[in-house]
């Protein structure tokens, strides 16, 4: 099978790299090995340079959990602005996860949407609690009522940080 059509494998222009061997560094971070490939051209033939080489990857699992492993805290309120976390660390933040692609997971359901990725643009500086947006009939809402109301549950941590998707 060809590794950059695995999504079992990242990849880079030259390189692919597997899961078999990992090593967590810390701050949601992972060592990941992988393989180096190039074909050049030599007098009278074509030599393939195989090699390894390593590639720093997001940790897998939740983007509260990443987030929570990037500020090395145990609690996920911490991520809380009511409860005092700093500004220069939500940009921080930002920087660390401007870009990434996410997975949505169906509040309904609780399965994850492997088809539908965003782009994570920003860290909002409120949590779900005190982050508004505009209702088209001219309204407010906040993000926690929102999910109350539409999927009839309340955020587990609705103090915390959200991000804005493109």
């Amino acid at each position: 099978m060809e590794p950059t059509l695995n999504p079992n494998y990242a990849f880079n222009v030259r390189s692919f790299f597997t899961d078999r061997e990992t090593k967590d560094i810390g701050n949601g971070l992972v060592l990941w090995r992988g393989y180096f490939q190039s074909i050049r051209p030599a007098v009278g033939r074509m030599l393939i340079n195989v090699d390894i080489s390593t590639g720093v990857m997001y940790k897998s699992g939740t983007l509260l959990e990443l987030c929570r492993d990037f500020i090395a805290h145990r609690d996920f309120n911490a991520l809380a602005p009511r409860r005092g976390f700093p500004d220069r660390e939500r940009v921080k933040l930002q920087r660390f996860l401007t870009g990434i692609r996410v997975f949505t997971r169906n509040p309904e359901t609780g399965l994850t949407d492997r088809s539908r990725s965003r782009i994570v643009k920003r860290v909002s500086n409120a949590g779900a609690n005190d982050l508004t947006f505009s209702l088209r009939d001219g309204g407010q809402m906040t993000v926690a009522q929102y999910f109350a109301k539409t999927y009839k549950r309340p955020l587990q941590y609705p103090d915390v940080v959200c991000v804005e998707v493109g």
